[in-house]
């Protein structure tokens, strides 16, 4: 009996060690003969990745990683796009399967070798569930098709239960993250920058968005995009058209799109595009989504700073600060799906957004009767003037971010305490959201030291009896 007990108990721990998965490294130093293990690392990610099961973690060490044409993974989409990393196997809840930057040394993916001819190119084809791409940059991106086309840094084409964090894509021709298929994603802390294709569209220019949701099917749902930034991408910083799923946009930033670095005219230059699904013939019936962008931040983009993009229904709109973009506050809808005609935006809900300083105009084309409008410093007209802003210094928004991650610390569009908008909660720095004693959510961040009304009201050091809040807790004073 004994016997037979540790037969089955070697048989157990036999099976548990061939499911334990296996870690790798890679190393621009290293050679894809060696084992993968810290001291012996992979040359190559496309050799770890086709190793990877679920509980893989691959690390990517310090310097610049250049795949070549020879390291393509695999094709997709009826072999149109070249994928260079091809993400199909999938982990788990409690077993993902990770790519990221080892501890604090910087990793750059850069992909300019790869130039497939008719090709589109995909630098990291995401079609399985539970990955983490967390921790590295990806440049150089090429686009070689002349005619209408694309390259995508990050296709997201099915996979569900991902994150993407902290992952920087630059300087490249091609969408920093693009999503047609996959739930419960989430883009967290991302940013994407001087993205540019001077190539499709015979050198039109454009056609480089920092990042693009457009899901093909409302199954897709609960993808967020929070905490990321998009500047000086050709067209714009985020899009939403031809998308099928709500998303929510939360705490993100966009400035400068359509420019480059000399504010040189390239493409569109939309900061938050959210939704619409063209003026062309559509051909089947369209449950528009209601997106939600909320907390986020629109500076100096060449067109819009935040944008309804003739949408075929109302999109959720909150907390948000616009200032000096060609028109702040964009809410064109379009009339119906059989008919292209540009309308005022209806049933839009806009609470709590602030507006000022739009070159050409703080809002354009809203209904005021077929939205719901609450608390806004438009319509009817709340008026500000430089003195209600701790800073209106924009370039505040391309700081270092934080340690882990999240965006830095910042003056720009704050408003002062002593500002009427201040009171009212206006603007990216309060949360939207209530708990249900009424008191609004104040981000600690803010001001860790200040106090606060159970309105949400920020006040002086209280002296008069009563139940205060600050840095997060109950402060009473008897």
């Amino acid at each position: 009996m004994l016997m037979k007990y540790l037969f089955t108990l070697l048989l157990m721990l036999a099976a548990a060690t061939s499911l334990h998965a296996t870690d790798y490294y890679v190393s621009p130093q290293g050679s894809d003969t060696n084992t993968g293990t810290i001291d012996a690392p992979f040359a190559t990610l496309k050799q770890a990745i086709s190793k990877a099961k679920a509980g893989t973690t691959i690390y990517l060490r310090e310097g610049t990683y250049q795949p070549t044409e020879a390291e393509i993974m695999g094709y997709q989409e009826s072999n149109l796009y070249a994928c260079v990393y091809n993400l199909t196997a999938s982990g788990t809840a409690q077993n993902p399967i990770t790519i990221t930057g080892y501890e604090d040394e910087k990793a750059v993916i850069d992909l300019s070798l790869v130039k497939p001819a008719d090709k589109r190119v995909s630098g990291f084809y995401v079609k399985g569930n539970y990955w983490r791409l967390r921790k590295f940059d990806i440049i150089g991106i090429q686009v070689t098709i002349t005619g209408h086309t694309q390259s995508e840094n990050i296709s997201m084409r099915g996979g569900s239960n991902c994150i993407i964090e902290q992952v920087n894509i630059h300087d490249g021709m091609g969408i920093g993250i693009y999503f047609t298929r996959g739930s419960n994603n989430l883009v967290l802390n991302c940013d994407a920058y001087n993205n540019y294709d001077p190539v499709s569209e015979n050198g039109a220019g454009g056609n480089c968005d920092g990042f693009g949701f457009h899901l093909n099917s409302k199954a897709h749902a609960n993808n967020v995009i929070r905490g990321c930034r998009a500047w000086r991408n050709s067209d714009d910083g985020y899009d939403l058209i031809t998308n099928y799923a709500a998303v929510v946009i939360d705490s993100c930033w966009a400035w400068e799109n359509g420019y480059d670095a000399n504010m040189v005219s390239r493409g569109d230059g939309t900061g938050i595009k959210g939704g619409g699904y063209g003026m062309g013939t559509i051909t089947k019936t369209i449950e528009a989504p209601r997106n939600v962008i909320k907390n986020c931040i629109a500076w100096k983009n060449k067109q819009n700073g935040i944008y309804a993009n003739h949408h075929l229904g109302g999109n959720d709109w909150y907390n948000n600060s616009a200032y000096a973009n060609k028109r702040n506050y964009n809410m064109v809808n379009r009339k119906s799906e059989s008919e292209a005609v540009d309308v005022d935006g209806y049933e839009h809900v806009l609470k709590n957004n602030l507006s000022y300083g739009g070159t050409t105009a703080n809002y354009v084309n809203i209904s005021e009767t077929l939205c719901t409008l609450e608390n806004n410093t438009f319509l009817p007209t709340m008026t500000l003037s430089a003195s209600d802003f701790e800073s209106l210094d924009g370039t505040q928004l391309k700081r270092d971010r934080q340690a882990d991650g999240s965006l830095p610390e910042i003056t720009f569009l704050r408003l002062k305490s002593t500002s009427k908008a201040y009171a009212q909660n206006i603007g990216y720095q309060f949360d939207y959201e209530s708990v249900p004693s009424g008191i609004k959510t104040i981000r600690v961040a803010d001001n860790a030291d200040a106090y606060y009304t159970l309105d949400g009201i920020r006040v002086e050091k209280p002296t008069a009896k009563g139940i205060y809040i600050r840095g997060g807790k109950k402060f009473v004073v008897k």
